[in-house]
């Protein structure tokens, strides 16, 4: 059983239509469209045939069934999705040309921060992976309690921890991000960095003396994900295996990095070597970025493989 788990936030994303649109000016918007880092990865998972659920919060609103909706049509598990009094957590979003962005979230006092303990002691028995962002962590004592509870189940239980620190610029700024993910670094097996975060998590400034300083931590294998230029795994702290990215006509790169995380966690899971994983993941993340909406690219298994050459 390929029980594959998260828990974080969900919220819907309303994004420029154009580009190089200030959020301060008046211009047209589209969406909803569901998000939220946790709820990306896990509906790819889903959607692909692995068994998935996600611990979160969503209102009883319009855009919290938008959420749910599209959650239980890919077959997640939305059982521990608790239904809140507040509205659903909401991203703004404008892209510009230089392929920089500009958010403006709503997620203080939303449904977004609302999570809840789920009521099933047991949720999480047999579950094999745990995902966690590190977005999530940043939320609030609650989410970081549940996330630290749930790793130690899935931990002694046997499965692993898979994590990507989506450490913010403005976040890594502040140190205090530290104490939120170190006791999840400390139990992870499979880290799964973009950008510079490998800088930010161990001070070095080469992705390879990073990769060796988190395996003197205990971290074992490294996924480091470079955008249009691939990915590369570490493994025991050494650069192992590497696949070039693809080229396609991006519309919207939103949630592409979840969907690689995503597809990291599915061929680990069907035993697949780090050549082919790589591979399938960077053109699952490449076709997710060619609708607009965080969800709306995630394509079908057939599809990703034939595009992969698989």
């Amino acid at each position: 059983m390929n029980r594959v788990f998260t828990i974080g936030e969900m919220l819907v994303e309303i994004m420029r239509t154009e580009t190089n649109c200030p959020l301060s000016e008046p211009g047209l918007f589209a969406g909803p469209y569901p998000s939220g880092a946790p709820a990306i990865f896990i509906d790819a998972a889903a959607k692909w045939g692995l068994q998935a659920g996600i611990v979160g919060a969503v209102g009883q609103d319009a855009f919290g069934r938008c959420l749910i909706d599209r959650l239980e049509r890919d077959a997640v598990d939305c059982a521990c999705v608790h239904r809140s009094a507040r509205t659903t957590g909401m991203a703004f979003v404008t892209y510009f040309d230089d392929g920089s962005r500009e958010f403006l979230f709503h997620m203080k006092d939303s449904a977004a921060v609302d999570i809840r303990r789920p009521a099933d002691a047991r949720y999480l028995v047999g579950t094999k992976v745990l995902h966690i962002s590190g977005t999530s962590l940043t939320v609030n004592e609650a989410y970081r309690s549940l996330i630290c509870d749930a790793i130690g189940q899935v931990k002694q239980d046997g499965g692993i921890v898979t994590f990507d620190p989506n450490l913010r610029p403005e976040l890594a700024e502040d140190r205090s991000w530290r104490s939120w993910y170190d006791p999840v670094l400390q139990h992870t097996d499979i880290l799964l960095p973009s950008g510079e975060e490998l800088e930010w998590l161990t001070g070095c400034d080469r992705a390879d003396e990073a990769a060796a300083r988190l395996h003197e931590q205990g971290i074992g294998t490294v996924v480091r994900k470079m955008g249009e230029k691939g990915s590369m795994v570490y493994l025991d702290g050494a650069a192992s295996v590497s696949a070039p990215g693809f080229r396609v006509d991006c519309v919207d790169p939103t949630g592409a990095g979840d969907i690689f995380n995503a597809g990291v966690v599915y061929g680990y899971l069907h035993g697949w070597p780090w050549e082919t994983t790589l591979r399938f993941a960077n053109a699952a993340a490449a076709l997710s970025t060619t609708a607009r909406g965080p969800m709306e690219g995630i394509r079908d298994l057939r599809s990703i493989r034939t595009f992969a050459g698989l």
